[in-house]
């Protein structure tokens, strides 16, 4: 039998990124295993080099302070209310491009289990947005479980 020690579930805080939540606080529950509650704060990216110009470093600096205060306290509204006591659960908020700060994390802390939702783009929003979760899946050294949109 497979033994959980540690399980990352990753969000944007989507309604989807809740149903993955569930499954992943049931698996960590299930198996006493760590639960690591991670979302990643993108980069900055500017429409023009021009506007890169007018931007300061202190205000980007500022702005990923303020998103970083604000992802944790979503965190801890929206599923630490769900956790109650459990005592083994982590916050971690990260910035960079999401796919790669998702998997250089799960490396560091040598996680058993990736659980994170998906988009289901299709087609052209797929092929230029691309997927994050799609991502982590092709490269990840553990394993992903991937949680669809519940169909209306």
């Amino acid at each position: 039998m497979t033994s959980l020690k540690k399980i990352t579930f990753c969000t944007d805080f989507s309604e989807n990124s809740d149903q993955a939540f569930d499954l992943a606080f049931d698996l960590a529950r299930k198996y006493k295993a760590q639960l690591f509650l991670i979302h990643v704060v993108p980069p900055l990216v500017f429409p023009s080099p021009v506007m890169e110009e007018f931007i300061s470093e202190q205000a980007s600096l500022q702005f990923y302070k303020d998103a970083t205060q604000w992802s944790t306290d979503q965190i801890e509204t929206t599923y630490f209310q769900k956790i109650g006591d459990y005592k083994n659960a982590f916050i971690r908020v990260l910035s960079g491009h999401p796919a790669s700060e998702i998997l250089n994390f799960i490396d560091q802390e040598t996680v058993d289990l990736v659980v994170m939702g998906t988009h289901g783009l299709a087609g052209l929003a797929h092929f230029f947005l691309g997927s994050t979760a799609e991502k982590v899946v092709r490269r990840a050294n553990c394993s992903v479980l991937t949680v669809h949109p519940k169909k209306a």
